[in-house]
């Protein structure tokens, strides 16, 4: 947690200097995106010691970003989500960065950046279980469709790396138990720019 706290101050210093060297009034940008989190997860069936489980899972993602133009390519702010696992239920909320590759254009493409936490606010876990988010990672590319500095479309495919903590009700003889999750995805979005 304390590290993704300070990544998010540090990109927030950066994004200062930056802005008094460009010399360029900041204007608010926003960037909000709906789409599919795409995975292959492997786990072990409960009761059966050494037999392996393949499944292929879809979840749904929503992430809205709200910074400011930093440059006429680069933008820095605040993303906030909420991402729907099979068992989990986080909010991710990170620091990003936004940055226009090509120039001027009806097509452009596009960087991603977020960094933050993922928090369980809205998770409603059973009797005996707690749910704890972790570090959230999203780097990615996409185009965007439109006047440049007007509203676009856009299209944006990134990894998406998200922990997760859960306490569990112990089991028979045991003391406590727990798991910790990472999720690995493959983020496929569709949204809206201005």
């Amino acid at each position: 947690m304390k590290a993704a706290i300070l990544i998010i101050i540090g990109c927030w210093l950066m994004a200062g200097s930056l802005q008094a060297q460009n010399h360029v009034p900041l204007k608010y940008t926003n960037h909000t995106e709906f789409g599919g989190l795409f995975g292959r997860v492997k786990y072990q069936f409960p009761g059966s010691p050494g037999d392996e489980i393949l499944e292929n899972r879809l979840n749904v993602t929503l992430q809205t970003f709200n910074g400011v133009m930093l440059s006429n390519r680069l933008s820095a702010g605040v993303t906030a989500g909420i991402d729907w696992y099979k068992t989990a239920l986080l909010a991710p909320i990170s620091g990003g960065i936004r940055y226009d590759l090509t120039k001027n254009g009806g097509v452009r493409l596009f960087t991603t950046a977020d960094v933050g936490y993922g928090f369980a606010w809205f998770q409603d876990d059973i009797e005996g279980y707690r749910t704890k988010g972790g570090l959230m990672l999203n780097p990615g590319l996409g185009l965007r469709m439109g006047k440049a500095g007007g509203p676009a479309v856009t299209f944006t495919v990134s990894y998406k790396r998200q922990e997760a903590h859960i306490d569990k009700f112990p089991l028979w003889d045991q003391v406590e138990r727990s798991e910790d999750r990472v999720y690995n995805r493959l983020a496929l979005r569709l949204g809206i720019s201005f």
